[in-house]
């Protein structure tokens, strides 16, 4: 008879691991989820930024064409603006890496998550079979 019960308590414990599992990975991908739409917002901002920077060079390139200058690489209007397209781009790239990493450190907590519950799974269906044998 207390083998019967000592199977039951492990098999809940067992099924209290795995909703313990879900649970914590279920909280992981939350948090993901809303740190890359932050992090979305945040790309969103810059590539208006970016846009700007497009349009500004655009309006400087198109006055100096206009004037008849032909020298678009010495003038500082033109290398100013330059710099702000070079910035905005660099600002959307290193944002889509944090993007990767945050998407990289989920599945790494994930894979943590499953490999702890899994060993607490096992260590509880191995003390239940010892007594079964």
């Amino acid at each position: 008879m207390g083998g019967v019960i000592h199977n039951i308590i492990a098999m809940l414990t067992k099924m209290g691991y795995w909703a313990l599992e879900y649970a914590t990975i279920i909280y992981h991908w939350k948090m993901k989820v809303l740190k890359t739409q932050l992090k979305r917002l945040a790309v969103n901002r810059t590539q208006a930024n970016l846009a700007k920077a497009y349009s500004g060079l655009g309006a400087v390139v198109y006055g100096m064409l206009r004037e008849g200058r032909d020298s678009l690489k010495d003038d500082p209007a033109v290398m100013t603006q330059m710099r702000n397209v070079e910035e905005a781009e660099a600002k959307v790239k290193r944002i889509d890496e944090e993007i990767q990493e945050i998407c990289d450190a989920f599945e790494a907590k994930k894979r943590t998550v499953r490999e702890t519950y899994a060993a607490k799974r096992n260590a509880v269906g191995g003390s239940a079979e010892m007594e079964e044998e």
